[in-house]
């Protein structure tokens, strides 16, 4: 083999090993971010601080100028939970505002809503490069969205594919804080009764 093959040779060798350098950092990126955030939102039970902590972590694994996380809780008719960063007040207004007139004209609900209809990708900021509608409960939908990286880097579909995993992990976290809330309202219901009955008793007692 002449010396001008070995050096094409060495040359694809080098950068067949740079792709493959390539593909396993970003695959240690995608398990560092994956569980870095989900090691954040498990370890709590407040739907709140749940969101915060996942939008924060988010935008900084992605580096990310701008996001906003928020939550609607139909029975109740208003927007649960509402988490944002680097929004503009007036886009804050606007969506709150769209929100909450969707909401009255009966556009979603509990038994026959459907989260996209309730909250489109459109209601964020055109200037959001990732949008994503979760649901927690039939009458718990809720939207993620991200604004473009600060690096301006578009978000390939590897990055999408890892978002779609921590809006589902999310998600499963969301339901143990809503199971935890569930449990700690029937203890604080159970207590009453029992404080109810004591009373009642203590009554009997002294009218004996």
């Amino acid at each position: 083999m002449d010396l001008q093959a070995q050096v094409k040779r060495l040359r694809q060798e080098l950068k067949q090993s740079a792709h493959i350098q390539n593909e396993l950092d970003r695959r240690v990126f995608y398990l560092k971010t994956l569980y870095d955030v989900s090691k954040d939102i498990f370890s709590t039970v407040e739907s709140e601080t749940i969101l915060r902590n996942f939008l924060l972590m988010a935008m900084g694994n992605f580096g990310a100028a701008e996001g906003v996380i928020l939550e609607i809780n139909i029975p109740a008719g208003k927007i649960q939970h509402f988490v944002q960063v680097g929004l503009e007040d007036n886009d804050i207004a606007r969506i709150k505002s769209s929100i909450q007139q969707r909401i009255r004209q009966g556009n979603y609900s509990a038994s026959t809503g459907n989260a996209q209809e309730m909250l489109p990708p459109d209601l964020l900021p055109t200037s959001f490069a990732f949008v994503q509608i979760f649901t927690v409960e039939s009458d718990c939908p809720g939207i993620f969205g991200l604004g473009p990286k600060l690096i301006g880097e578009a978000y390939t579909d590897n990055d999408r594919e890892l978002l779609d995993t921590l809006v589902n992990n999310l998600v499963v976290a969301l339901k143990n804080a809503r199971s935890f809330e569930k449990i700690k309202k029937l203890n604080r219901d159970l207590a009453a009764k029992n404080l109810q009955q004591q009373k009642a008793l203590n009554e009997l007692k002294a009218a004996m």
